[in-house]
Order: structure tokens, then sequence, then C-alpha cells
């Protein structure tokens, strides 16, 4: 915890940290269960994309919300 809190007050930009944790997200997700590689690769792509989407989708709404 104390590397992600030194990566925030370091100047690294908000983005890049969010799309870090989907990106690792996605990775450690997309390991689980029975598939091949190439279904590993692509779940983890699209969960990837859902993250990102999700994200952009959230801070439009927060946009909306607070103006």
């Amino acid at each position: 915890m104390n590397r992600a809190i030194v990566l925030s007050t370091a100047g690294v930009p908000h983005l890049l940290l969010t799309a870090l944790l989907a990106l690792a997200i996605s990775g450690a997700i997309a390991l689980l269960g029975h598939r091949s590689a190439r279904e590993r690769v692509y779940h983890a792509g699209y969960l990837f994309v859902c993250c990102v989407a999700g994200v952009v989708a959230g801070s439009w709404v927060m946009y909306f919300i607070h103006g």
C-alpha cells in the first residue's frame, strides 16, 4: 500500500494508475479457470476494455452530477 501512495504523490497521472490497475485486474482474472492461451488473451483484453469503459462512464456520471 505504501508503494501506491508514493506513486500517487510522485506526480503519476491518475489515468495511468487507473490503466495499470485495470491491466493488473484483467490479467489476474484471465488466469483463472481452464482456458486456452488464446481465450485468456481475449478475455484479458475484453476485461481491460470493460474496466476502462466503466471508469470513463463513471467519470461522466460524476461530471453530470457535480458539474
